[in-house]
């Protein structure tokens, strides 16, 4: 690298300039914004957008990769920022290949779908609990999807959900479960369905969707 890339790409770096050559090549990755933080650095370029420097924190998950926590500086419009709701607002990260940690955010193109990583344990996943667990019914009170499936492929959504067990007063969770296409009708509020909660830990449950779509 010359003398003048060098200047180049320290200024881009210090205006928050995207690394465009992530931008090209990187993996597509889902990332959560989990802080802001906005430097007193705005840029104008030919009388287009003002944008601010800001540093960002993201929880980023790629296809079969644990999600992980990254930092990213980048200036972005200042009108966008009002949006951004930390822990809520999720936007596409462009990962290099070769190391994870650098990253571009992508805020013009739609977060794609990812497959999570497999946990490594039998015993936590949802047919272990499906085949072990200790029945119970439930109430959807809140669903929506994640962006994301799980390492079969099955897309999964977030839930809350009242847990009534079959001893012992109900109680409510919150919840990621696997969800086939064939059960999406079953998802609205108010819907009853029945769960499987994993031994020794009540805020793990599965819903049943093969007996709820049975019945």
């Amino acid at each position: 690298m010359g003398l003048f890339d060098k200047v180049r790409k320290g200024f881009s770096e210090m205006t928050g300039g995207v690394d465009t050559e992530v931008l090209q090549i990187g993996q597509p990755g889902r990332a959560v914004i989990v802080n802001v933080q906005m430097s007193g650095t705005t840029v104008q370029m030919g009388g287009g957008l003002v944008e601010r420097v800001c540093t960002f924190v993201v929880e980023v998950t790629l296809d079969d990769v644990p999600a992980y926590q990254a930092q990213v500086r980048q200036r972005v419009p200042e009108m966008w920022l009002a949006q951004i709701q930390p822990g809520a607002s999720v936007v596409t990260a462009r990962v290099h290949p070769q190391d994870r940690q650098r990253m571009a955010l992508d805020f013009n193109t739609p977060p794609p779908t990812v497959r999570l990583a497999s946990s490594g344990d039998p015993t936590s996943s949802a047919a272990h609990i499906l085949a072990t667990g200790i029945p119970a019914k439930a109430v959807i009170v809140q669903n929506q999807p994640l962006g994301m499936t799980n390492p079969e492929g099955v897309p999964m959504h977030a839930f809350v959900l009242t847990i009534s067990p079959q001893e012992g007063m109900p109680y409510q969770i919150q919840v990621g479960n696997p969800v086939p296409p064939e059960a999406l009708p079953l998802l609205y509020p108010g819907s009853k369905v029945p769960v499987k909660v994993a031994p020794g830990n009540p805020n793990a449950a599965v819903i049943d969707w093969a007996a709820a779509l049975g019945d």
